[in-house]
């Protein structure tokens, strides 16, 4: 399973790190569970992105969260689309930008989570945390997140949790994690280091729109590294007691 950061961002501090998390259901599912996400919602591996294997993955899909490897040429084309040709963005979009090193699994589990959450059973830290930075700019929720100890925690038993050794918190890891939602009949990618969610148009179907849109990433990174994977948010077949 690959690792995750994002060294790439003007905002992100250089005072706090966290440990990658790895891109593993079992690893975001302890994060939720531990902070309020109900066992009945999860996140699983989506084998493929043709409809055959869309089939196979458990369904309502509420997000996805996408891993992909951080190039030169692939970095430039988003920072672009994101600056001018990101779309309307609606207001009901829930956003944050990322200041912790290799933040990035959490970030991309709170977007997800945070643009569905009036779909989900989700209580305690994570729906307090919510509530508190709700009327908050992307910056000032990033502000909130820095001193919050119980996400931290979270995140630091996540990390623990993969199939392979976590590196230091400070390790110069090379793929990053981004969510997509559909929100207000639009499908947003959220990838906390750019300044604004990129709209890709028109959609109510998250699963089958989002791999799309994911394909399209992908054909983008042509003679460039393959490493890729899919998670979905949805609903879950491992109610074990987190």
């Amino acid at each position: 399973m690959s690792q995750a950061n994002s060294s790439a961002t003007g905002a992100q501090s250089s005072r706090i790190h966290w440990v990658p998390l790895e891109s593993s259901p079992e690893a975001m599912n302890r994060v939720i569970h531990r902070l309020g996400v109900d066992p009945s919602v999860g996140f699983s591996d989506v084998l493929g992105l043709d409809e055959e294997l869309l089939l196979m993955t458990a369904q309502p899909v509420q997000a996805l969260v996408f891993l992909f490897p951080l190039t030169g040429n692939f970095e430039e084309s988003r920072k672009n689309e994101a600056v001018g040709g990101s779309g309307t963005v609606s207001p009901k979009v829930w956003f944050m930008r990322q200041t912790i090193g290799n933040a990035c699994g959490t970030m991309a589990i709170m977007h997800a989570l945070a643009n569905t959450r009036h779909n989900l059973p989700i209580s305690g830290h994570l729906a307090q945390f919510f509530e508190q930075v709700k009327d908050m700019s992307p910056e000032e929720r990033a502000a909130v997140l820095e001193s919050d100890s119980t996400i931290a925690d979270a995140h630091k038993e996540g990390a623990a949790t993969g199939q392979t050794s976590a590196p230091s918190p400070d390790a110069d890891v090379d793929h990053h994690y981004s969510a997509f939602v559909c929100v207000d009949g639009s499908l947003y990618e959220l990838d906390s280091r750019l300044s604004a969610p990129i709209n890709h148009g028109p959609s109510t179907d998250v699963l089958r729109d989002g791999a799309q849109a994911i394909k399209r990433r992908i054909e983008s990174f042509a003679g460039e590294s393959q490493a890729f994977s899919v998670i979905a948010l949805g609903p879950s077949s491992d109610e074990d007691d987190y």
